[in-house]
């Protein structure tokens, strides 16, 4: 008997296995890429040294670790008042000595919730996780889309994309957990939205008008008697909902792109969603953002408004335009004024055309041209199939992704980004990628069915007794576009510039000896001054951004160095910088500045003095 049940389930394994091989294989390369992924974190942090490469990283970090251990998100220092509201890193605010990130909530809210229950040490590695769970979703989502082969060849170009790996090893920024969780809310709004195909059964005339009774007393929207699908559907739904609203205070900006590209899909399958699973929809959005409301009325006295003072501007400048033109329609005047007032608070950094398809042509055709030139031949094929076989959701996965293209390419290639101190070089560490990321996402599972549809092509050259090797030949050339495609994006990731991870490695532990230096020559309480390096000092000790001579922050050290030590960590200054600034620039001030350490080659550290100012004599005339 006990053989006789340890064969069935072998035999019951090996038909699970058979029939969902595919995901199995996509569990193992979620796993493997959290592990390889976490390791940047793991190898370059320890627990008394948890630093970011970004000023962005840094804060999205350090309120996420006082959420997670219960403190308010908000801190409060009493240098920042002293020293006019200077004393703080980038990408944080100072509101009369209280603290507060320049920056979405929601990174900070969700990871400090997780961390709260399993410790503010997971947080560096979370990322990474959701990472590897968006592969398992991509998988999913394009499976139902395309096909279960599409699904399978995009979840591992998707693992080996350099700007899917990149900004998951760098875990605090927003974008890979904002995209994420919209394409998590994209995979229960198309299961949502599945119809069961009907089998076409000849029924009686009896039959039919008995049917049409039972539909007559159904309610409209709403019914207690639902089948299990049916229930399915609207639990899709509000998990959509929820998934979306989580994404929205990740990177509730992204909304220029993400409402417009809703409401088309809604345009395209509306009757898919009637009036109750639109309501659980809205309700998992609302369910999800109420958080956000919430810490938005603490921290910056309005639900509305958030850590950047030009977007809460633009909501109020907006929130005025639009009551404008409801007013002018009324009245019949014209609207033409607040339509303007809409448009420039939207490109608040401008338009800028030209520009912005130059940085698309840099960070989309050239910096990755292998995926350029697939999702052309796959748009080509697919156009070209559709001339012999109309497919509805292949005139829907367009139309979105040129709605989406459009608005990312002209809102973001609008802006500059310095990201990179060299502004002539194009690498993978500037904004422009990381905010492109669903464009590139949109363009994989087309370069995809590229792959699909040419190896089936390949496979059609073997006929007869060759049928066996055609497939094996198509096979090969799928893995072998796999393994292609996979050296170059961890070559290019690793190694493709200055940006690289393994050059980022070494940077990280290099400018680690030097910030430990610091934190050996200075006090626990001493203001630091410094440009470059406030994500690696701070909150060990406090920064103040910027550099000399500038009167505003000698100003505010005027009044600091009576209470706190205050030093200088910027570029080496000779003895006749040292000299200039001492006779010409300091004195107004009362200050004096000397050398306590060259750090490194290029950087040194100084230290403000205090100079007494005795009053004149006769003897002085």
């Amino acid at each position: 008997m006990l053989k006789l049940a340890i064969s069935a389930n072998i035999k019951m394994m090996k038909k699970i296995f058979k029939n969902n091989w595919p995901l199995f294989i996509i569990l193992i390369l979620a796993a493997v890429f959290f592990v390889l992924t976490s390791s940047f974190n793991y190898l370059t942090q320890t627990d008394d040294y948890i630093k970011w490469t970004s000023p962005d990283e840094s804060a999205n970090y350090f309120f996420a670790r006082r959420f997670s251990e219960g403190l308010d998100i908000a801190h409060f220092d009493e240098a920042a008042i002293i020293g006019d509201n200077m004393v703080m890193p980038r990408s944080f605010r100072s509101d009369f000595g209280w603290l507060k990130p320049v920056s979405f909530l929601g990174i900070i809210l969700l990871y400090g919730s997780l961390g709260s229950i399993f410790g503010s040490a997971v947080i560096p590695f979370l990322t990474p996780l959701f990472a590897a769970f968006g592969i398992i979703i991509f998988y999913l989502l394009i499976s139902k889309i395309f096909s279960r082969k599409i699904g399978v060849i995009s979840a591992f170009l998707l693992a080996f994309f350099p700007v899917y790996i990149y900004y998951t090893v760098r875990s605090m920024f927003h974008n890979v957990l904002f995209v994420v969780l919209v394409l998590t809310a994209a995979y229960f709004l198309v299961l949502a939205a599945k119809q069961k195909k009907k089998k076409k059964i000849q029924r009686t005339e009896k039959e039919e008008n008995k049917e049409e009774e039972v539909k007559e007393k159904k309610p409209r929207f709403f019914t207690f008697k639902l089948k299990p699908e049916e229930w399915l559907k609207l639990l899709y739904s509000f998990l959509a909902g929820l998934f979306l609203g989580l994404g929205i205070i990740t990177r509730t900006s992204e909304l220029v792109w993400l409402a417009p590209a809703l409401f088309l899909a809604w345009i395209f399958y509306f009757k898919r969603y009637n009036f109750t699973k639109i309501i659980l929809i809205l309700g998992g959005i609302f369910l999800a953002i109420i958080p956000n409301l919430y810490y938005n009325q603490l921290l910056y006295s309005s639900p509305l408004y958030g850590g950047y003072n030009e977007m809460n501007q633009s909501i109020d400048d907006i929130s005025q335009a639009g009551s404008g033109i409801v007013k002018s329609v009324v009245k019949g005047q014209n609207i033409g004024v607040y339509v303007k007032s809409i448009y420039h608070n939207i490109f608040y950094f401008g338009f800028n055309r030209n520009q912005s398809l130059e940085m698309a042509q840099h960070y989309i055709l050239e910096m990755f041209p292998w995926l350029s030139l697939l999702f052309l031949l796959g748009t080509i094929l697919i156009f070209g199939s559709l001339l012999r076989k109309w497919r509805f959701k292949y005139l829907v996965y367009f139309s979105l992704f040129l709605l989406i293209s459009t608005i990312l390419i002209f809102y973001y290639g609008s802006w500059i980004f310095n990201d990179n101190p060299n502004p002539n070089h194009y690498t993978i560490g500037n904004s422009y990628t990381r905010y492109w990321l669903p464009i590139y996402l949109m363009m994989i599972p087309i370069v995809a069915l590229f792959i699909t549809r040419f190896s089936k092509a390949l496979q059609h050259f073997f006929k007869g007794e060759l049928k066996v090797l055609g497939k094996r030949v198509a096979q090969a050339f799928i893995i072998s576009m796999l393994i292609f495609f996979s050296a170059w994006g961890l070559n290019f990731v690793l190694f493709g510039s200055e940006e690289g991870l393994i050059h980022l490695y070494y940077n990280n532990l290099r400018e680690k000896q030097y910030v430990e230096e610091i934190f050996n020559l200075t006090e626990r309480e001493a203001v630091i001054i410094t440009k470059y390096y406030d994500k690696f000092i701070f909150p060990e000790r406090r920064v103040i951004v910027g550099s000399l001579p500038n009167a505003e922050i000698l100003k505010a050290s005027q009044k600091l160095i009576n209470y706190y030590p205050v030093y200088y960590y910027n570029f080496y200054l000779n003895a006749a910088d040292i000299a200039y600034l001492n006779e010409h620039k300091l004195p107004a001030y009362n200050l004096q500045l000397e050398l306590t350490k060259r750090i490194s080659h290029d950087f040194a550290l100084y230290r403000f003095s205090k100079i007494e100012i005795l009053p004149e004599t006769e003897a002085d005339f």
